[in-house]
């Protein structure tokens, strides 16, 4: 019946723009979920940084159990601090990704054992600290927190 089937019919090609596109939708999906994961992991690395430089300050600080002094050196307990996560590679303060360091509050008051007497381990007077560190992602609004503990062992002034 038909003699030259040399061409494409147009429903041939809006066909393939159609597999064409939802290909590339599919890949580009991928890309940006992608960019969102990396995001995140150097969010959580830099956050887990920070919670390393704060455990390393308490530990270098010692706890004086004699003195009755803040049971933190770096934040008190009441006063959450604003730290910096990510400056975005600018000079800007408008786009930079800020959080909240505060101590645990799974260690409160972990200075003495029930009885009153101080935690020991081989006869050595400690305190157990923790932080807690939190923001929010910009794309996802997912509120994002990272947790750390130590020991710091007692030194008397």
């Amino acid at each position: 019946m038909y003699k030259n089937t040399k061409g494409v019919t147009l429903v041939e090609t809006l066909i393939s723009i159609f597999l064409v596109s939802a290909l590339l939708v599919g890949v580009l999906g991928a890309f940006f979920i992608s960019a969102l994961s990396a995001s995140h992991a150097r969010h959580r690395q830099a956050a887990l940084n920070m919670l390393d430089n704060y455990i390393a300050r308490e530990i270098r600080a010692g706890y004086d159990a004699d003195s009755g002094g803040d049971y933190y050196v770096t934040v008190s307990s009441g006063d959450p601090v604003s730290v910096l996560i990510d400056d975005r590679g600018t000079a800007s303060t408008a786009d930079d990704l800020m959080g909240t360091i505060t101590p645990d509050p799974y260690y409160p008051n972990n200075v003495e054992n029930a009885d009153g007497t101080m935690i020991k381990q081989d006869d050595l007077s400690y305190k157990i600290i923790g932080f807690v560190i939190s923001w929010t992602e910009d794309y996802t609004k997912n509120t994002c927190s990272e947790r750390a503990g130590t020991y710091v062992v007692h030194h008397s002034t």
